[in-house]
């Protein structure tokens, strides 16, 4: 019986241990205040793709994962040797393993491997890419999480990686909001196709206030024995050289298109014939030539859909059925993306032009300031509430101990 009792305290001990350790780590969190944002302006306009090489395009996922800690992390019966085999039968020239909070050392040798993991341990999915990462975030807030919670979570993560990538934002709706997105900053990237959503809201939320954030697509594939995983969501990058570090370049520089390619309805295809349908239908970017005012796009197919799409995620015009779409940006358009559509569903989404004052005024704008006070005052008001908590806590035992004595005697 005693026994029983020791083992059910140790048992309490642990659990309460490991519950104070989880709020110690949600609380304890610098203070930031966040500037006011203002969307793109001047009369300059930024065309990413500008001198882009049509013949260039690179199939790239950096988003993918292998069995991890004893199949704890969730790569199901993904080795990383046969999730190489997959991706390169589909013709992918990157092939990126992001695991949960550990940098896969697999192919490091290949010019374009590109060190990577996905931080985050949280109940409501708020993730992020680690790209170029020299070192893990080892801390996460597992609860919820405030604005500055995510944004020194951003900040922390770029200390240790050359890029910071919020992933797969509308995954839950307790997740990243995408009013997050009008103030959040120091992040470059942002996965908007990704295997299970796709978060237009939360870039054109970022777009409107003045981000220069550029897309990435990603699977974010668990089993390659899944038909659906593989070659879903990925990115075609524009570089002529399959080499990492040009890699992230092109993609910091906006010389990248995300690609939703559709999944078989039935979910009965094989990969035989998903590999055909992929090689036979998959479409690439040749033209987003900026003429003055005037935008110009077209594929390697027809065009059954473009959307060109502006302040506040509005579609500004829209053309179906034709080999080239066009749109005259108007003055008070300060930014235009572009989807395009294909007869099988395929999705070819464009990063934006922008406008700025010149074209040595291209940035991207820091809103975030930690405020030292406001983090002091709030730190020694939880010590206060915790020390008050504990002392209640022993004053409630000592009773309980003095109560049984004086019924003992």
């Amino acid at each position: 019986m005693r026994i029983l009792k020791f083992l059910g305290k140790l048992v309490l001990s642990i659990i309460g241990i490991f519950v104070a350790l989880l709020i110690g780590i949600s609380i304890f969190v610098p203070v930031y205040d966040f500037d006011e944002p203002y969307p793109f302006h001047g009369d300059y306009l930024h065309n990413p793709y500008e001198g882009m090489d049509s013949t260039a395009w690179l199939k790239c996922n950096f988003h993918a994962h292998t069995r991890t800690a004893g199949g704890v992390a969730n790569g199901r019966n993904n080795s990383n040797e046969l999730l190489d085999s997959v991706y390169r039968s589909f013709g992918f020239d990157h092939i990126g393993i992001s695991n949960y909070n550990t940098i896969s050392d697999y192919d490091k040798d290949n010019p374009s491997y590109v060190p990577g993991y996905e931080h985050g341990y949280g109940i409501f999915k708020i993730h992020q890419l680690g790209l170029g990462a020299r070192k893990v975030r080892k801390i996460d807030y597992p609860l919820w999480q405030t604005l500055s919670m995510k944004q020194h979570t951003l900040n922390k993560i770029g200390q240790y990686a050359e890029l910071a990538i919020p992933a797969h934002p509308s995954f839950v709706e307790k997740g990243y909001h995408p009013e997050d997105f009008k103030y959040l900053s120091n992040y470059k990237l942002l996965e908007v196709l990704n295997g299970y959503r796709k978060s237009p809201a939360h870039w054109d939320m970022a777009l409107s206030n003045g981000h220069l954030v550029y897309l990435i697509g990603g699977d974010d594939a668990h089993s390659m024995t899944n038909i659906n995983d593989p070659a879903n969501r990925f990115t075609l990058i524009n570089s002529k050289e399959n080499v990492g570090s040009k890699l992230l370049e092109a993609l910091v520089a906006g010389k990248a298109v995300g690609v939703a390619f559709p999944m078989d309805p039935s979910y009965t295809e094989t990969f035989p014939h998903k590999r055909a349908r992929f090689e036979e239908n998959l479409p690439y970017l040749t033209k987003a030539d900026l003429c003055g005012d005037t935008l110009r796009v077209a594929a390697t197919k027809p065009l059954s859909k473009a959307e060109f799409i502006g302040q506040g995620g509005h579609v500004l015009h829209s053309e179906t059925d034709v080999d080239e779409a066009s749109y005259v940006i108007q003055p008070e358009d300060q930014y235009v993306r572009t989807v395009l559509t294909f007869a099988d569903g395929t999705e070819l989404w464009l990063n934006p032009i922008t406008r700025h004052e010149s074209p040595d005024q291209l940035y991207h704008p820091r809103l975030d300031h930690l405020i030292y006070w406001k983090t002091a005052v709030l730190w020694i008001a939880y010590i206060i509430i915790i020390s008050m908590v504990i002392l209640l806590f022993r004053r409630r035992k000592k009773l309980r101990i003095q109560n049984s004595k004086s019924k003992i005697h």
